[in-house]
């Protein structure tokens, strides 16, 4: 595996294929992360750059942190870690403050344009970031952000109908191209695609760990929104399956989103009331998302078995889980892909559902912030 060291401005400074380790963790609602050991002479190299890009894959990696280290009986290592370039979203804030209406993805673009691609303030320009094509995915709402890091705030918003975003790699024409996304639906009851089931009785996974916690969990807001006493706009925001479902609510405080606000030419507009209501709505589900009952599956998958990466399923795709040992039979997004290459050993762990993360992640993350 060739992985290509470049600098600060994406010009190539070196590459190498010799290494002890590599972890590259895939993320469907956050920046992957990625931690590489290799051999110490290629310390210098990976010291003075800043990307990290394998060339089997479409993600770039962003050097966060680089180590040498030699002990008292001479044994030398180095390693680097970081995020994926999705990150880089978190370098710049809303403000000014956004306010957009449209679908996710258009709203997305709309962030990405407006502080990275064509900014008021030049120097906030992000040169070799574009946009991809259009995909029409998404249903309408509103955005109202101030001071918020836009790589999260893309996030929040997308993951309330099940969308992610990413920014895709050209290593010759050192480009990053923005595309709002969703996995595919591989499901039985569909046709479009074909469907990837993970059980037991079909030995293409190993090691389980299923997690079900509905402790924490709610499912009905009450959404406040500006005004006082009796005259306080209070949007409803039911998220059960259906009327059956145990209700558990909770309050949401919005009074920070106001119907009234500032465009980009400092014009005062107002939205309507239908508009203000949508503002609301998706604080409620973005609030709500924090709520979830969490159920999980993480397990190792056997590469070699029926399924094969990146053809049969990815990272996002809607999946069947099933193990017929405990009855456990779930439909779930791919959230996670931790790839793990160690000498000639290589595995691969999935995480399908809403957890946050895996605890490796979990130490990566601490250890790269």
């Amino acid at each position: 595996m060739r992985i290509s060291v470049l600098d600060a401005n994406f010009e190539l400074i070196g590459e190498f294929s010799i290494y002890r380790s590599l972890i590259w963790n895939r993320r469907y609602y956050e920046p992957g992360v990625f931690e590489i050991h290799t051999a110490v002479e290629y310390f210098p190299l990976l010291n003075t750059g800043r990307y990290v890009y394998r060339h089997d894959r479409q993600e770039l990696g962003v050097i966060r942190e680089v180590n040498y280290e030699q002990t008292s009986k001479g044994a030398r290592s180095a390693y680097c870690k970081g995020y994926f370039a999705e990150a880089l979203f978190n370098n710049r804030v809303t403000i000014p403050a956004a306010n957009i209406t449209g679908t996710p993805e258009e709203i997305s673009r709309a962030l990405v344009t407006d502080y990275f691609i064509s900014p008021a303030d030049t120097d906030r320009v992000f040169a070799q970031i574009q946009l991809g094509a259009l995909s029409g995915l998404g249903e309408s709402t509103t955005l109202q952000s101030t001071g918020d890091h836009i790589g999260d705030k893309m996030y929040e918003l997308e993951r309330t109908q099940e969308l992610s975003h990413r920014l895709v790699f050209n290593f010759e024409a050192n480009t990053l191209t923005f595309e709002v996304w969703a996995g595919l639906d591989r499901t039985d009851d569909q046709e479009i695609n074909s469907p990837a089931t993970f059980s037991n009785a079909f030995y293409n996974v190993k090691n389980v760990v299923y997690d079900r916690d509905a402790s924490s969990a709610a499912n009905f807001a009450y959404v406040a929104g500006e005004g006082e006493g009796d005259d306080r706009v209070i949007v409803e925001v039911d998220a059960r399956a259906d009327a059956s479902e145990e209700r558990r609510e909770i309050y949401v405080d919005a009074r920070d989103l106001q119907s009234t606000y500032k465009d980009s030419s400092g014009n005062e507009k107002t939205y309507s009331t239908a508009q203000y209501a949508a503002l609301l709505r998706q604080r409620g589900l973005e609030k709500l998302d924090e709520y979830a009952q969490v159920e999980t599956v993480n397990s190792d998958v056997d590469a070699s078995a029926n399924l094969v990466y990146l053809e049969d399923f990815d990272l996002g795709d809607l999946c069947t889980y099933q193990n017929q040992d405990v009855g456990i039979e779930t439909v779930k997004r791919i959230t996670e892909i931790q790839e793990v290459y160690e000498g000639s050993k290589y595995t691969l762990n999935i995480t399908f559902g809403n957890d946050e993360s895996t605890s490796l992640t979990k130490i990566i993350r601490r250890e790269t912030t």
